[in-house]
């Protein structure tokens, strides 16, 4: 074969790369109920910490009254901090690595077969720009997720103060 004849995948390539993409789409959809799920989680505590707060439910420690509405906030903090961990750390690195394996076929017939391109193209939009700064898929998860456990470090820390 000379080096003008152009290659193209063969069918079991196309088929070893359509399941690539499918593995992607599922680790990507995972992520997204994970994050669901997270947020209504975080709705659904922050409602219960207001319920407890307004009925004043306390339990006394060492002569100590503490509002039951804080234990709430640290459920709320241990719960947050295990969704970003699942959603990072476990299944974001099984979607990276079906990128990287999709990118690495695709690579393979990039100058002669350019419908082949998703997971390149994905890469190359996925970073983000806010005030000129350039952020990667992985500060995304602190955008997301630092937030709903600051409200609940905020909660817990005022409710024990003035609660």
């Amino acid at each position: 074969m000379s080096s003008s004849e152009a290659i193209e995948p063969s069918d079991a390539t196309l088929k070893v790369w359509e399941k690539t993409i499918e593995v992607q789409q599922h680790f990507n959809d995972i992520e997204i109920q994970i994050r669901n799920y997270a947020l209504t989680l975080f709705t659904a505590i922050l409602a219960g910490i207001g319920y407890l707060y307004k009925e004043n439910i306390s339990l006394e420690i060492y002569h100590f009254d503490f509002p039951v509405s804080a234990i709430g906030a640290l459920i709320g903090i241990v719960i947050m901090c295990s969704f970003y961990f699942m959603d990072k750390y476990w299944y974001h690195k099984l979607l990276i690595g079906s990128v990287v394996h999709a990118i690495n076929i695709e690579d393979q017939f990039k100058t002669t077969f350019k419908q082949i391109g998703l997971s390149n193209e994905i890469k190359n939009y996925s970073p983000v720009k806010i005030m000129g700064q350039t952020f990667q898929s992985v500060w995304k998860y602190y955008f997301f997720y630092y937030p709903l456990i600051l409200v609940f470090i905020v909660i817990y820390f005022v409710l024990l103060i003035w609660g």
